[in-house]
């Protein structure tokens, strides 16, 4: 029989994303937990809630984070990590907010490497070079120094590293390839700003709030 004083977020690890009202199911709280072990990262996520639904909830995100961010099953219970074992935080939490506004009622689907840009008004790709390295490219084929801004940008949300030699270019430490993720995070390229923010103010939102706690 199940401790009913227990702690159900116990050796979850530390939480690294919050969506503090979840829109398509019942405006509950999730969050996103991060552990290591062996140099493995494992991700989970968590509410409070006790609704009829949850788990059902939960293991739709799971998967959607599988589809969307090229993810796998972890080595722990009901987690995902990446085929690397890396823990490419700032990415996880993106892929985690995206997943949470996919419509439940449609399959997730994981994005092409390019994107239209407004600004530019051109379709912009991402160039899989291997081992984790990226280069973005305009479709013309020409050079632009709205490529470099975009760069610094998916710098910022893949947590990655920027080739100073080559100012098209970014890379994975891990040293593996990321489509998937490289393909959602390079539709958010041109609203960094934006990303970061809401970045920050989730994490100043809190704990996580029981049912109820809120009014």
């Amino acid at each position: 029989m199940a401790d009913p004083f227990s702690d159900p977020f116990a050796d979850l690890g530390v939480r690294v994303e919050l969506v503090s009202t979840d829109k398509y199911f019942r405006d509950v709280s999730i969050g996103l937990y991060a552990t290591e072990s062996d140099g493995i990262w494992c991700y989970r996520i968590r509410s409070f809630a006790k609704y009829d639904g949850i788990a059902d909830r939960i293991t739709y995100l799971l998967d959607a984070m599988v589809k969307l961010g090229g993810m796998v099953p972890g080595s722990v219970e009901d987690s995902v990590q990446f085929v690397c074992g890396g823990e490419h935080l700032v990415a996880v939490r993106r892929l985690f907010l995206q997943a949470c506004k996919e419509k439940p009622d449609a399959t997730p689907t994981a994005r092409t490497l390019s994107m239209w840009d407004k600004k530019s008004e051109l379709t912009i790709n991402a160039v899989n070079a291997g081992q984790g390295v990226y280069d973005l490219a305009l479709e013309n084929g020409e050079n632009d120094r709205r490529l470099g801004a975009l760069r610094n940008a998916m710098v910022k949300l893949a947590d990655a590293k920027a080739d100073e030699a080559v100012a098209v270019r970014f890379c994975f430490d891990c040293g593996h390839d990321h489509d998937p993720l490289v393909g959602l995070l390079l539709q958010a390229a041109p609203n960094v700003r934006a990303v970061m923010r809401e970045y920050e103010m989730n994490a100043a939102r809190g704990v996580l709030a029981a049912p109820g706690a809120r009014e």
